[in-house]
């Protein structure tokens, strides 16, 4: 009897789904890789582009292009709708519980998020995305860096002439979390949050 009810338990903790979350992974040829469940973010680019930054650079400034491999072998590759600058790029892309992926298209946004599952179907142009971006009245912003600060909710930096503003976006719902300041050098996330960088 004992021994049934260990097997019924073993049953239905086999049954429980295993929580996924963003793992790197080694792919032969790749700056970078992030697997999430059954995709992976391959980003390509050249590490000796670094060097003349210095040894405090982010791998992710020497990211050229990414890709997507999908479970049954196919790889597409993300395009962006503008021009994207070394800084950028983030490893960054999937959400803390892999559910979705957030992209930015250009150096002055939108960032768009899709769900995980819908991901093929977006970068085939089947599928549209939710569309994130700071509010602006005139300026173009530049966008990013950005960051996952939940399963649900994106963070990123607006920025122009010397001004930055942090942002959250839940959804469509979008709302200020680090007001207006005067950042010439940019705001970073550091190990006690959003920070001027000095």
């Amino acid at each position: 009897m004992r021994a049934f009810a260990l097997a019924l338990l073993s049953l239905h903790a086999c049954a429980r789904p295993i929580p996924l979350h963003p793992n790197p992974v080694a792919v032969d040829g790749a700056l970078h890789a992030v697997a999430c469940g059954p995709v992976t973010a391959v980003f390509s680019g050249d590490a000796q582009a670094l060097q003349p930054l210095g040894p405090d650079a982010p791998r992710s400034y020497a990211v050229e292009s990414l890709a997507f491999r999908f479970p049954d072998g196919v790889q597409r590759g993300f395009a962006p709708r503008g021009q994207l600058f070394f800084s950028d790029w983030t490893f960054e892309v999937f959400s803390p519980d892999c559910s979705k992926v957030a992209l930015q298209v250009d150096h002055y946004g939108p960032i768009h998020v899709i769900d995980r599952e819908r991901l093929l179907a977006y970068l085939s142009g089947q599928a549209k995305p939710t569309v994130v971006e700071a509010p602006h009245e005139k300026d173009a912003l530049v966008h990013g860096p950005v960051r996952w600060a939940s399963n649900d909710a994106l963070e990123f930096v607006a920025s122009a002439g010397g001004q930055a503003e942090v942002w959250r976006a839940t959804g469509t719902r979008i709302e200020s979390v680090f007001p207006r300041t005067s950042a010439p050098h940019g705001l970073r996330h550091g190990a006690k949050g959003w920070e001027i960088v000095p």
